[in-house]
Parts: C-alpha cells; structure tokens; sequence
C-alpha cells in the first residue's frame, strides 16, 4: 500500500511540475505564429 501511494504522490508531482512547466515554455499562437507583417487579433467579427 505504502509503494502504491507513493506512486500516486509521485505522478502527481510530474504531471503538476510538467503542467507549470510547458505553460511558461509555450507562446500563444498569435504570437508563434505571426510576423511583422501579420496581423492577428483576438476580435470576434460576425
């Protein structure tokens, strides 16, 4: 039982320390993704 939770704890530290991670190394795609010549923004046109 002690192996088992302590697995558990240890998949829990990965995926939270993964998570925070790929957050502060990905951009968004509006910044990836344009130049200087593009033009992106986030308004909604219908």
């Amino acid at each position: 039982m002690k192996a088992f939770l302590a697995g558990l704890v240890a998949a829990l530290i990965i995926a939270i320390g993964s998570a925070f991670i790929l957050q502060t190394i990905n951009k968004p795609a509006d910044v990836a993704y344009s130049t200087g010549g593009a033009r992106v923004t986030h308004e909604h046109q219908n």
